[in-house]
């Protein structure tokens, strides 16, 4: 089922992973437009928007080396790791000279997307402020961090809780000076909520599931994901990389044990990347006192999992968020209900429909926009054969019916795992498929 070829493609979302699919989808010479629902482009680096999680001291847990664009480095004289304004500096570099802007209409919400009925390929998008326009394929780049995951404990905390998702800074949304707070959660929003928050409330108690792995910014004056990335290329083993990567840690700040934490119940690399190098001294000085699981709330205190109680004036969750994309019917996306989870290839690309993918649905072991950078190209090249080149259409088309590969990579259990991708072998896996369709589509007509 083919659409009229001289539709364009919609991409929904205009931050990272949405720029990147609007450009490489007109780059290949599909035309393509953005919906846009803040008014301005960025995204989740968007400080201040509605949609946006970011606080203000947040910057990248990755390195601007493993993090940009592949056709748009950071510059050289910026920080290995810069802050949320350089980040959408550079998104707003990147639309203007690739000359995005004149293609995504900002203050545009999707409200609806469905196939065209009768099917015969292509969607239906509603958005606000006109009428329902069809296109030819539908990009999903609008992220997944929207829907705060809170905790499970039972009971009712009495003092004031809030998401993460509304922190802004020790003042914003409100001012924690001289408080005592909680902060739920072992994640890098976590970890970083605690360290920043240790310098102004009376007391800080981090409380999180179980032991993790923290690994320091830099190890011997280098990022220590570009450390990490050397030993990838050589193909040295995982075994051999753990052991490497531990000691290089325990060297710089030191192991759980050093500081009084539990061991993790699961080997280094097995969750999220926890990045943080100021966690372990604010832990060791006092100023965060590190806490187990919440059992419930009751009232003013809250109970722990040994049993013990407190009493806190404000618990911050830094616990996730659900991945929701409500304009669409989670069904279409190959999930088992109308809101789950979509079931794609590479987390990309719906197995059987050439028209639609979803950008940016992932969580990689390290940095995001040069993988999207990726996945836009193959969306790109799955939207060209499908135009023009039938025989690459089916080879992909053979390639999505495939088992996934086995990550080298065996991730703990939980909703925080639940878009996790080991970021080398991934990148890995998108340049085979895209030297793949180029070699196909080098023979194909011209448009």
């Amino acid at each position: 089922m083919q659409p009229d070829a001289s539709l364009p493609w919609c991409v929904i979302g205009a931050g990272p992973s949405g720029l990147t699919a609007l450009k490489n989808l007109r780059a290949a010479g599909i035309a393509a437009e953005c919906l846009e629902r803040e008014d301005d482009i960025g995204g989740n680096w968007l400080f201040g928007a509605a949609t946006s999680r970011v606080f203000a001291s947040t910057r990248l847990v990755s390195s601007k080396s493993l993090t940009t664009y592949l056709d748009h480095p950071m510059p050289r004289a910026w920080p290995a790791y810069p802050d949320h304004r350089q980040c959408l500096d550079y998104l707003r570099e990147y639309a203007r000279r690739f000359g995005l802007h004149q293609w995504i209409r900002t203050g545009t919400v999707v409200d609806s997307i469905a196939p065209v009925d009768p099917p015969a390929g292509g969607w239906v998008v509603r958005a606000s402020g006109g009428p329902a326009r069809t296109y030819a394929g539908v990009v999903i780049a609008s992220g997944h961090n929207h829907v705060p995951r809170l905790p499970d404990a039972p009971g009712t905390f009495t003092g004031t809780l809030i998401h993460a998702a509304a922190y802004k800074s020790p003042t914003v949304p409100l001012d924690l000076t001289g408080t005592r707070v909680l902060v739920i959660g072992g994640g890098n929003s976590g970890c970083d909520i605690a360290v920043e928050i240790s310098r102004h409330a009376a007391r800080t108690v981090h409380s999180t599931r179980r032991g993790y792995h923290v690994v320091p910014r830099e190890i011997l004056g280098r990022p220590a994901d570009l450390r990490a990335e050397r030993l990838l290329r050589m193909g040295v083993p995982v075994w051999l990389r753990r052991a490497i990567s531990m000691r290089m840690i325990d060297r710089t700040i030191g192991l759980p044990a050093r500081h009084g934490l539990p061991a993790p119940d699961h080997r280094l690399w097995e969750t999220h990347p926890v990045v943080n190098s100021e966690l372990y001294a604010s832990i060791d000085t006092g100023a965060i006192v590190p806490a187990g699981d919440v059992a419930r709330f009751a009232g003013p205190e809250v109970e722990f999992a040994d049993g013990s109680r407190e009493p806190f004036d404000v618990v911050i969750c830094a616990t996730g968020y659900h991945t929701s994309h409500p304009f669409i019917d989670g069904r279409l996306l190959g999930a088992e209900s109308a809101t789950g989870l979509p079931r794609l290839f590479l987390n990309l690309l719906h197995r059987t429909r050439d028209d639609v993918a979803v950008v940016g649905l992932i969580q990689p072991d390290s940095g995001q926009w040069g993988l999207t950078d990726l996945q836009s190209r193959l969306v790109a090249r799955m939207a060209v054969a499908a135009r023009r080149a039938p025989r690459a259409s089916a080879w992909l088309y053979a390639q999505r019916q495939r088992p996934p590969r086995t990550s080298p990579i065996r991730y703990v259990a939980s909703p925080r795992h639940a878009l996790e991708v080991e970021h080398f072998s991934y990148r890995r896996a998108l340049e085979r498929l895209i030297a793949g369709m180029d070699r196909r589509l080098r023979h194909a007509p011209a448009p």
